[in-house]
Order: structure tokens, then sequence, then C-alpha cells
């Protein structure tokens, strides 16, 4: 995979190294090759994806009568580079390998993508963690998969980093989701096979509940009370059993559920509308150094922190209180901020 890796970005680099060639292939795609730094994640899949959606006008620009004359005029060093890269362009093994690394990868990229977004997703990152290994045993385990005999190797080096990062936190909060008790979720097909369950069934979840209970109660008797309101919960006691209520917990957002039904377990709700707003990663705090960044500058380092703290409060809240404008929501820029395209994520 990784020579396939290096392939790739020999072919990026050698069209965006020579201007010639970068015109010629800027005639027959609409779209730029991408090479991004190594500090962004999912460079990889970012600079594989790319290639893939640009394979045809690649192919289209080493044939035309315009690339053979300009190599022609090129020395020999550039003349065997461009015959290199020709023949990698035509080669369908390395598109085949390309494909492959594109499926295997995009379910690791699109939960790296829900983690980098905005919003209360504690939540759901616990069940979409499950989700991610499915679809990677999904995809290898077929039969014409060529890495299909790599899975357990795969899978073990996932499940090493998840349990290096997973928190009682995230499985308290995947716990106090009401969606995934609701039957029309657990009667879904999971990917990878398995049988979908309630988080109440799982040891490993209930585990770190009982454990993020002990830190979050201040005394025996509060964290006696949250038991008991869970199981209230669960069991879908007094309130939980009506349903209407049941029918919104499978339509709502958490937070909203529980500021709406969490008067029948008030010690509990209030701990599921903390839990549930925390955010699942430090991209919004990095964003928001990358704003003071941009404020606060060489040509601008006299300004004191009072007057930057204020701007980049302000940058940030007019950004967000754009997302509620019809222009946000429609037409040619519609959703600018959260382009899947972006290589700058």
């Amino acid at each position: 995979m990784l020579d396939t890796y290096k392939t790739g970005k020999a072919i990026v680099k050698f069209f965006q190294n020579h201007c010639h060639c970068l015109a010629m292939f800027r005639t027959n795609s609409r779209l730029d090759l991408l090479k991004v730094k190594k500090t962004r994640f999912a460079s990889h899949y970012i600079l594989l994806q790319r290639l893939i959606t640009c394979r045809e006008a690649l192919a289209t620009t080493v044939v035309t009568r315009q690339w053979k004359d300009w190599v022609n005029t090129c020395t020999n060093d550039v003349k065997h580079q461009a015959r290199v890269i020709v023949l990698t362009i035509n080669d369908d093994s390395f598109w085949m390998e390309a494909e492959n690394i594109i499926a295997i990868t995009e379910p690791i990229y699109s939960v790296l993508r829900f983690s980098d977004g905005e919003g209360p997703k504690m939540g759901e990152i616990y069940e979409r963690m499950d989700c991610m290994v499915g679809e990677i045993k999904d995809i290898m385990t077929k039969d014409d998969n060529p890495h299909k005999d790599d899975f357990v190797e795969v899978e073990s080096i996932v499940m090493r980093r998840w349990e290096k990062m997973n928190l009682p936190l995230h499985c308290l909060a995947y716990a106090l989701c009401p969606k995934f008790y609701h039957q029309q979720y657990l009667n879904t097909p999971a990917p990878g096979g398995t049988i979908r369950q309630a988080p109440n069934t799982d040891k490993e979840v209930m585990t770190n509940v009982l454990e993020a209970f002990s830190k979050i109660a201040d005394s025996p008797r509060e964290q006696q009370v949250l038991r008991e309101q869970f199981n209230a919960f669960i069991m879908k006691k007094g309130m939980f059993a009506l349903p209407p209520v049941q029918l919104d917990a499978f339509t709502m957002e958490p937070i909203e559920w529980w500021v709406s039904y969490g008067s029948e377990t008030p010690d509990l709700a209030e701990v599921a509308k903390k839990v549930l707003s925390q955010p699942i990663s430090s991209s919004s705090a990095e964003r928001i150094w990358s704003t003071f960044s941009h404020i606060h500058n060489t040509k601008r380092n006299r300004m004191n922190t009072t007057t930057a703290d204020k701007l980049v409060f302000i940058h940030s809240n007019l950004r967000l209180l754009s997302r509620s404008t019809d222009g946000y929501k429609h037409g040619a820029h519609a959703k600018w901020d959260i382009d899947p395209e972006d290589s700058s994520i």
C-alpha cells in the first residue's frame, strides 16, 4: 500500500513541478491534483482519491500530441520521468490497488471527518467506531479483495488505537443516547455481519458507565441515585414508557430529548445534557488558534490580548451566525465551510 501511495505522490509531484504539463492537464480536468501536507490527517486518502477522480483526465493528457511534443523538448532526465509517469497512468494494476486502498480507508476517513466537525457528537462516536470496524471487515473479507488475509492485522491496529483513546465518558454518552435502545435502530443490519445490541447489553459499555458515574458523583448516595435513574431510563419506566416519548427517542436529537422528557430522572438528565454536549476532538479549539494567528500577526504584534480576544470572538460568532442565513443553506456558496473536496480539513 505504501508503494502505491509513493507512486501516486510521484505522479502529482511531476505534474505540479512542470507548468506546461500542469497546464495541459487542466485543459482536460475541472479539478486540480492534491498533495496534502502530512500534518493534515488522511493525506494519503485525499491524494489517492483525487487521483482516481482525475484518472480519465490524466489518461487523456498523456496521449495528446501536445504532450508528446512537450516531452521531446525536455531533458533526458525529464523524458525518463515522463515515460515512467505514462506507464503508471496506463497501468490498470496501479489503479486497482489505489481503489482497494481507498475502499479500506474510507470508513476511517469518514469517522475522522465526523470527529473533526462541530456540534454535540459525543453520543455517537462509540457506535461509529464499531460500525467502522464492521465496514472494514465487509470490504477486506470479500473473496476478490487481495488484502483479505490482512484484516486481522488491520483490526488489531485500529482497536489498539481505539482502546488508547476510548474513555468511560464515551461509553456513558453512548449509553445515554435514547435512539440506540429503539427497536427500529436495533432491527437495522449492522456492518460486519453482527447483530445490533442495546448499550446496556454490552459488558464493556456498562463497566465504563459505572466507572463514569463513580467519577461524576460526589458521594456513594449520588452514585446510587444515578444508577437507579439510569435503570428507569433503560427499562422505560414512567414517562419513558409513553409511545410519543419512545417515538421521539429515535427521531429527536439526544440533548433535545433529555431536555423535553428528562423530568422523570432529573439528576440523570442533568448529567446527560452535560456529557452529550462535550466535544469529541480539539478541532474547534484549534480553529480558534488559527483565527487568532490571522488576527495577531507580525504586522499587528502590538495588539493587546483583550482586543485580540474580542476580534476572535466576533469572527467565530459571525461564522456561526452565517450558517443560519439562506445563502449558507442554498445557492452557489451553500455550506462553504464543510466542502468535502476541501483539502484544508
